[in-house]
């Protein structure tokens, strides 16, 4: 039974690993439509600014039910009304759960936050003063918070650049990921710059999640880059960039297959839980989650690798080897020009420095230039013949036919 899997189709190649996509000969593209991102969400990060939570910045934060007859306009003025500044006030959550949610960007003292509590309940219509909610952070806390934030995510980049050092002996590959996890730090901040979303410890927590969900992605790809590239100095059949672009293809099923798993339960809680259910704690996390993931997928494909294979060609090594193989390129092109018939290379051959190419060798390398049709009137090749068998029509002396 044949399946969708089975078949020669988009989908049997992209789960055999046996697309062709060029990621590598592309990078330009993905290099010039990622730094329009970048750049605009540094604009925005740089403009906009982020719509910090209480816990970052300090304050009080007043959380009351939604009554009839309520409006978020009355709920602002009752605050405003007792000497009180209010920063932000909104709604949150959906149906018998939806909340008024004020936001006060200084701290009051105890006599004004009670003041405050008296008439949001007479206003909001709530029989108890005390079942109104009151979160009070202090600017210091929230300056500590933001400090740990960033240490944090500094001890994350740098363990992360040891452990790909260590794992692959390439100082080039840390580097490769280190750029991809910060152009997904950048994207993933710019959009919360953008939307307006509230940062809380929440969003710092899932940022962190995303990045290590980033960096298992572009750890699957390189191990397949380095896998392919073993031995590659001794070869002349395919490039550095040509064997990494095939690790990519090679592994693009499973990195589709990871980020869908992913993405769907993170969607679930944005669309579902934050944009249906009206679960505004879910926002700053989901969101996070969401995005990051996206990116992630997307920066082990289109840009991890490219920039590895950028960063291997400023070798001497590399980039001399690269230029021998296209120049073998060339000459077999040449040659089969002038006699008019294309030769198969063969399964072994003498390669530069008196290494030999392997089976696999050709194989990659024909993953990409196909194999060579055979000579024009070419005899097939016969089996090998025994030690004492003739060719037929030999006139040897002594021998002929018997009567």
């Amino acid at each position: 039974m044949s399946s969708g899997f089975s078949g020669s189709g988009l989908l049997g190649r992209l789960y055999r690993g046996e697309t062709k996509f060029d990621f590598i000969g592309s990078r330009k593209k993905w290099y010039i439509a990622s730094a329009v991102i970048v750049l605009v969400c540094l604009l925005s990060m740089v403009f906009r600014g982020f719509n910090w939570g209480i816990e970052f910045k300090g304050g009080e934060q007043y959380r009351l039910p939604i009554k009839p007859g309520t409006s978020l306009s009355q709920i602002r003025d009752a605050v405003t009304s007792q000497g009180v500044e209010v920063e932000s006030a909104q709604t949150a959550g959906s149906g018998s759960t939806q909340t008024y949610v004020v936001n006060i960007a200084k701290q009051s003292d105890a006599a004004t936050v009670t003041k405050v509590q008296e008439s949001l309940a007479q206003v909001g219509k709530i029989d108890k003063a005390s079942d109104i909610n009151i979160s009070e952070v202090s600017g210091s806390w929230g300056k500590e918070v933001t400090n740990q934030a960033l240490r944090a995510l500094v001890v994350f980049l740098l363990l992360v650049s040891a452990f790909i050092w260590v794992r692959f002996q390439e100082w080039r590959m840390s580097a490769a990921a280190i750029l991809a996890l910060l152009h997904d730090l950048i994207l993933t901040a710019g959009v919360y710059s953008l939307v307006g979303f509230e940062v809380t410890p929440g969003t710092v927590v899932g940022l962190l999640t995303i990045l290590g969900f980033s960096l298992y992605d572009t750890v699957v790809v390189f191990d397949k880059v380095s896998e392919n590239t073993k031995g590659l100095l001794s070869s002349s059949r395919y490039t550095y960039g040509e064997a990494a672009n095939l690790a990519v293809n090679q592994t693009l099923m499973r990195s589709i297959n990871t980020s869908v798993i992913g993405l769907l339960p993170v969607a679930g809680l944005l669309f579902v839980g934050a944009g249906v259910l009206g679960v505004g704690t879910l926002e700053d996390l989901a969101l996070v989650l969401f995005v990051g993931m996206l990116t992630g997928a997307y920066s082990s494909l289109f840009l991890a690798t490219p920039w590895l294979v950028d960063l291997k060609l400023r070798d001497p090594k590399y980039a001399n080897h690269a230029e021998r193989v296209l120049a073998r390129r060339v000459a077999r092109k040449e040659d089969t020009g002038a006699t008019g018939a294309a030769r198969r290379p063969s399964v072994r051959s003498a390669a530069p420095g008196g290494g030999t190419e392997t089976e696999a060798d050709t194989g990659l390398a024909d993953a990409y230039a196909g194999s060579p049709a055979p000579r024009p009137g070419a005899r097939p090749s016969t089996a090998k013949r025994g030690a004492g068998a003739r060719p037929p029509g030999s006139n040897r002396p002594g021998t002929g036919k018997r009567r």
